[in-house]
């Protein structure tokens, strides 16, 4: 998937993501439903607070992509 903000840096992941939530009708809601955890819990995951890796999958699943382009800064600091 490539976004089309990607090339601005002043988007950062959370816009990016949210953006694309809007482009595909998709909601924080809909995601926790798949795993059985609250839109809280999500909207946390796209915020950063939470680095859980089945939110962060269960996201990039619902937008069609990969972990590691939701949050390339995390697969950065692994392979550091």
């Amino acid at each position: 998937m490539s976004f089309i903000c990607k090339n601005v840096d002043m988007l950062t992941n959370r816009k990016r993501i949210q953006i694309e939530m809007i482009k595909k009708d998709i909601t924080a809601a809909s995601i926790g439903r798949t795993i059985n955890v609250t839109r809280t819990a999500v909207l946390r995951a796209i915020k950063g607070e939470l680095k859980s890796k089945k939110l962060r999958k269960a996201i990039a699943d619902a937008l069609g992509t990969q972990v590691n382009e939701l949050w390339p800064d995390e697969s950065k600091k692994k392979a550091a």
